[in-house]
């Protein structure tokens, strides 16, 4: 799905990366900020929805498949049955990463993001989509969703401090506010390379290890963005 299509505002919650040297561009605010979508860098990676991009780079100790494996492998099989019993088609490139851990491995979070796998989609009352959330951020200051078109032809990734989730899931005392969710990605595979590549910009710095020629390119694009941040988290 392009932003322009998308009936959500554009953003993209992420962290701070004062500590790679874009103190304007991307300072840091609170756990995450909500930064302008507009001005994301280009990707510096050939997406075709098989994560080859992503093979060529290490197996991670700690990473975001890690700690709820067997859930989400459980969670997994049951939304894949719930989809197919309801019609409801889930984008390959996303089933692709769920199932694969030797995609997961390789992603990993410096605010310890977790995959956390939603069984079954659940409607948007005002909006006839469905969402799905798969990653939730270790404090639950945010979560991200796979967001599916009411009539199923597209999809995105969209993200908000609000939690979505089977009736037996909930912890929250107040249902979730639709008005809360922004677009983030225009596929699942695109907002995984910008997240485990912002991510390994971030650690890269932080371990004082040299960048890679896709962290490079993208800390440069951004030097000359002039982004700004508008909300915290």
């Amino acid at each position: 799905m392009r932003s322009t299509q998308s009936p959500f505002p554009c953003h993209w919650w992420g962290t701070g990366l004062e500590i790679a040297g874009l103190g304007e561009a991307r300072p840091d605010i609170a756990t995450y900020g909500r930064y302008e979508f507009e001005r994301l860098p280009r990707l510096p990676f050939e997406l075709r929805g098989d994560f080859s991009w992503l093979l060529s780079f290490p197996v991670q100790t700690h990473h975001i498949g890690k700690q709820k494996a067997a859930e989400n492998a459980r969670a997994l099989s049951d939304l894949r049955a719930f989809a197919a019993k309801s019609g409801l088609d889930l984008p390959q490139p996303f089933t692709k990463f769920m199932a694969t851990i030797s995609l997961q491995e390789r992603v990993r979070s410096n605010t310890d993001c977790f995959l956390d796998l939603c069984p079954q989609p659940i409607p948007l009352s005002d909006d006839g989509g469905h969402v799905v959330r798969f990653l939730a951020d270790s404090q639950a200051c945010v979560f991200w969703y796979l967001y599916v078109t009411p009539d199923a032809s597209d999809h995105a990734v969209v993200s908000t401090p609000a939690f979505y989730g089977t009736v037996s899931e909930q912890w929250q005392d107040r249902p979730p506010e639709n008005s809360e969710i922004v677009f983030s990605a225009e596929s699942f595979e695109t907002f995984m390379c910008r997240f485990w590549l912002e991510n390994e910009i971030w650690f890269a710095a932080y371990e004082n290890k040299p960048l890679t020629a896709a962290g490079r390119a993208y800390i440069e694009s951004y030097r000359g963005s002039g982004v700004q941040d508008d909300h915290s988290a």
